[in-house]
């Protein structure tokens, strides 16, 4: 019967191959002979009894089964990698601390089990977690603040950090009851917006302020707390979008009302914002903040389309 467990070289070969294109290019890349690669990939095929490779083609493509067995293949590698960065870790001893950064968007409720699990996996390391918005996540992380961030897509600005995408959070346009807003029925359109405030999220960071994409309004508000955002919201003061784990308790208990907004042109604001996990890219994690890492990308269950941030 064959074995079911591929090796370390077989699953670092295989994916060497599929990524440079060829076994003499892979072969190079790897520092070994295109003999033994060649090898690695016969053994892999021969101990699943499936063939991973079309050879019949110039450059070898994976075949259905190949395709099939891919993403697997890639599940081990990352967890080799994990494996390999733990024991690096281990031999620097673990961390005394973890600094974690949150976005102010994040919904707790999908962090909470991880934390939980990380203090009967790692009892002796005390955890930090922080609270931010938008770029003032990148400039903490890059500034040494947070070992691990959660942020939105603006990530994506700063090269100098490494993220993961770990799916996103939908965000609903809400007012309070009581708003004038909350009579409309079906789409609200832009004019109706012309005397009412925008409450937008604003960020501690230094970095000069985005464009927000608003409508036509009697003013734009900017607070950087989530949860004064929301009181200012239930306050009646303006209109504006809250993560969809903060807005559905209070849309059910009947004091905010979600109203449909009419787009601003090119930006879907329907879409949910894109997370990530960022770490700086010269950052060696330890073994506690590598578990971290892995723990909240697995926990990670929204993958989605990207929308534009506001």
């Amino acid at each position: 019967m064959p074995a079911l467990t591929p090796s370390t070289d077989q699953v670092l070969t295989f994916l060497a191959v599929l990524r440079h294109g060829s076994f003499s290019a892979a072969a190079k890349a790897l520092g070994r002979t295109q003999s033994s690669v060649t090898y690695a990939v016969q053994k892999l095929e021969t101990d699943l009894g499936i063939e991973v490779f079309d050879r019949t083609v110039r450059a070898p493509k994976l075949t259905p089964q190949g395709k099939a067995l891919l993403p697997a293949i890639r599940r081990m590698a990352r967890e080799l990698e994990t494996i390999q960065s733990t024991a690096d870790g281990l031999t620097r001893g673990l961390e005394g601390k973890l600094l974690l950064g949150v976005d102010a968007i994040y919904p707790s409720a999908r962090l909470l089990p991880v934390l939980r699990d990380f203090a009967e996996c790692f009892p002796t390391v005390r955890v930090r977690v922080g609270v931010e918005s938008m770029h003032a996540m990148a400039e903490a992380l890059m500034a040494g603040q947070y070992m691990l961030g959660i942020i939105g897509p603006m990530v994506e600005r700063y090269p100098e950090l490494t993220y993961l995408p770990i799916g996103g959070v939908e965000r609903l346009a809400v007012v309070a009851a009581g708003h004038p807003l909350a009579r409309w029925e079906g789409l609200v359109p832009a004019e109706a917006f012309r005397d009412h405030l925008h409450l937008v999220l604003a960020s501690r960071s230094k970095t000069p302020r985005r464009k927000v994409f608003s409508l036509p309004s009697a003013g734009i508000w900017r607070v950087n707390d989530m949860a004064m955002k929301r009181e200012m919201l239930l306050a009646g003061l303006g209109w504006g979008r809250l993560p969809r784990h903060l807005a559905e308790p209070e849309i059910a208990a009947g004091r905010l009302v979600q109203i449909r907004v009419e787009g601003v042109p090119g930006v879907d604001w329907s879409l949910p914002l894109p997370v990530y996990i960022a770490y700086r890219k010269n950052e060696v994690l330890g073994p506690g903040a590598t578990w971290m890492r892995d723990a909240i990308l697995e926990a990670a269950t929204e993958p989605g389309r990207v929308a534009e941030p506001a």
